[in-house]
């Protein structure tokens, strides 16, 4: 995993508001948004193990720490309490892709791409108008 230990911080999207109008996340917690919409939160994916990540996630409100065992579907309880059902996965060596199920049964999907000092994350989400966003992240030291 080239991207294990390395933090990174948003630097832009595209298609992000229309995407989260289209796709119902507007119920999201306002936490939630502002995470989605600011430079603020500075997060991080560790590899533990063959089969186990972590991930931190710091932001001024709040500090997240995580972990996940790969291919395997985890549930958890969103900051608004409701369940989502989580899997991660590797593609690669700079592909980690997240797969979240919602209890209504719609599905979300990120894939965060990493080069040498950036990353994408491209979000879809089944059953939406607008089914595709990108956030970009850069490194920092």
């Amino acid at each position: 995993m080239s991207f294990s230990g390395k933090r990174f911080r948003r630097t832009g999207g595209s298609n992000l508001e229309d995407f989260l109008k289209a796709s119902n996340l507007l119920d999201a917690p306002e936490k939630i948004k502002r995470l989605l919409e600011t430079n603020a939160p500075v997060w991080c994916f560790t590899k533990i193990d063959e089969e186990t990540l972590s991930f931190q996630l710091q932001a001024p409100e709040m500090n997240v720490n995580k972990t996940f065992k790969l291919n395997q579907e985890q549930e958890l309880n969103r900051l608004d309490g409701r369940k989502v059902f989580v899997t991660f996965s590797l593609e690669g060596d700079n592909v980690l892709k997240q797969r979240i199920r919602h209890t209504d049964g719609k599905i979300a999907y990120f894939r965060r791409e990493f080069g040498p000092r950036t990353a994408t994350m491209t979000i879809t989400m089944e059953g939406a108008d607008v089914r595709k966003a990108h956030i970009f992240y850069e490194m920092i030291e």
